[in-house]
């Protein structure tokens, strides 16, 4: 007799993408494809960081009280507000785990982040799609709508990127305050994925204490500069995170990832040095591109969006071999964009040159 599988695995439109056939990056191309922190300094201290850890590190299971402890002062909750996941991703998939079984509905964004579709189809969703439009200010995101699916449609799960990616839009703390509203008037579960704190410092994460329906998803991926250690957080009220933990697994990160974070914790000074860094090179960046005529969407994350234009396959081609970048999106509210992720000025002004090279013509007569 063969396997009986969940009903909505058999979905031909779920699949993912197959990691057998995965190619690795160049070493000799510029990475700013995948929203990483590729600071010098900030990986100094991470190599640093990991050098200090012990060789029995590797040999032992997780005992994560240390670090639950230390996030907790950092997040400014309660050691009980917090779940330690393999990454924000796993934060995600727990939240879809806890409430949400086949033909339950759930909100979520369009374009957002790859994995709330994949969720959705996974657990058998119906799902509402809020969508961007396009505006002359960029991607626009109507919250009214959000608020009023929320009333209609009653969703399990309203899953809320702040800022969303790919678009780089954000939810003012007001408008938060409302759709929070509507969620626990409708039993919602509000999922905020905070992923790019603190590159955007606002946060909800304080309201936890006062609503069980909000779950804050983060990660030390982005401005902590560990996108390779795997591992993230969840926060929300003591008795949703109880839940979540019934989910867990046996262990919820490596030991690897716990005893790093433990330590790397000491160290937020610099990572919010490094932020700055970041910040000041994508300020460059794009001053640099207006300067040249070309459009760039104001974004809170650590990436760019830049529109080419008509000059598209001039800087797509001098940037070929060397940078390793989006070029285009298919979604209509981000079209003739190129997305690059942020750096520091040292890594961004190559970046710029080898653009402004392709695309000013030289004076005439000049050598």
């Amino acid at each position: 007799m063969s396997i009986r599988p969940r009903p909505s695995l058999l979905n031909p439109e779920l699949r993912r993408p197959s990691a057998l056939q995965s190619v690795p990056r160049g070493p000799q191309q510029l990475w700013l494809d995948k929203n990483e922190n590729l600071d010098p300094q900030l990986m100094a201290l991470t190599h640093e960081v990991l050098s200090s850890i012990p060789r029995e590190v590797l040999a032992t299971y997780p005992e994560a009280g240390m670090l639950y402890r230390k996030l907790a002062r950092w997040v400014g909750v309660s050691p009980e507000s917090l779940l330690l996941t393999p990454g924000s991703d796993g934060a995600i998939r727990l939240a879809f785990e806890a409430v949400v079984e086949q033909g339950d509905p759930v909100i979520h964004s369009l374009p957002t982040f790859a994995m709330y579709p994949v969720y959705s189809q996974m657990f058998g969703a119906r799902v509402r799609e809020i969508h961007y439009t396009p505006s002359a200010q960029g991607p626009m995101l109507d919250t009214a709508k959000i608020i009023e699916a929320v009333r209609a449609f009653k969703p399990k799960l309203l899953c809320l990127p702040n800022p969303d990616s790919p678009t780089g839009t954000t939810v003012a703390p007001e408008v938060m305050r409302e759709i929070l509203a509507a969620c626990e008037a409708a039993g919602t579960l509000l999922l905020v994925d905070e992923a790019y704190h603190p590159f955007h410092e606002s946060s909800v994460t304080s309201w936890i204490q006062s609503s069980p329906n909000l779950v804050v998803a983060r990660t030390f991926a982005k401005a902590w500069g560990v996108a390779g250690l795997r591992i993230g957080y969840a926060v929300a009220d003591p008795q949703t995170i109880a839940l979540l933990h019934k989910l867990r697994p046996m262990y919820e990160c490596s030991t690897l990832a716990i005893e790093f974070m433990c330590r790397m914790l000491d160290h937020s000074p610099a990572m919010m040095q490094s932020v700055a860094r970041i910040k000041d090179g994508k300020n460059r960046f794009e001053s640099r591109m207006r300067s040249l005529g070309f459009g760039v969407l104001q974004t809170a994350g650590n990436f760019m969006h830049v529109a080419f234009g008509d000059r598209g396959p001039v800087v797509h081609a001098a940037l070929a071999g060397k940078v390793l970048y989006r070029a285009a999106f298919d979604h209509p509210c981000l079209a003739g964009f190129s997305r690059f992720s942020a750096a520091p000025p040292s890594i961004m002004a190559p970046v710029a040159d080898l653009i402004e090279r392709a695309v000013v013509v030289p004076a005439k007569g000049a050598i």
